[in-house]
């Protein structure tokens, strides 16, 4: 007998996606930085910050190893509480 995983619903992900966004949002106002701010410093659009901070966006590997180091937070703290 296999074992499958467990599929990931579209719920999960947006949970993921709410959870990513607050701690983007919270690190951020943490550093006192705008929107634009943190845009500038990680090469990515102020739009597209604002749809992560929001849980509205997928956020992509690029994008994540950009914020990383923009928030000044290692990778696995800005994906794991």
């Amino acid at each position: 007998m296999r074992l499958r995983p467990e599929r990931t619903s579209l719920l999960d992900v947006i949970e993921v996606q709410s959870r990513l966004g607050a701690r983007v949002r919270a690190r951020r106002a943490e550093l006192g930085l705008t929107q634009a701010a943190l845009a500038a410093l990680a090469g990515i659009s102020r739009p597209t910050i604002a749809n992560v901070e929001a849980g509205r966006q997928n956020v992509g590997l690029r994008q994540l190893v950009s914020l990383s180091p923009a928030l000044h937070i290692e990778l696995a703290a800005l994906l794991c509480e």
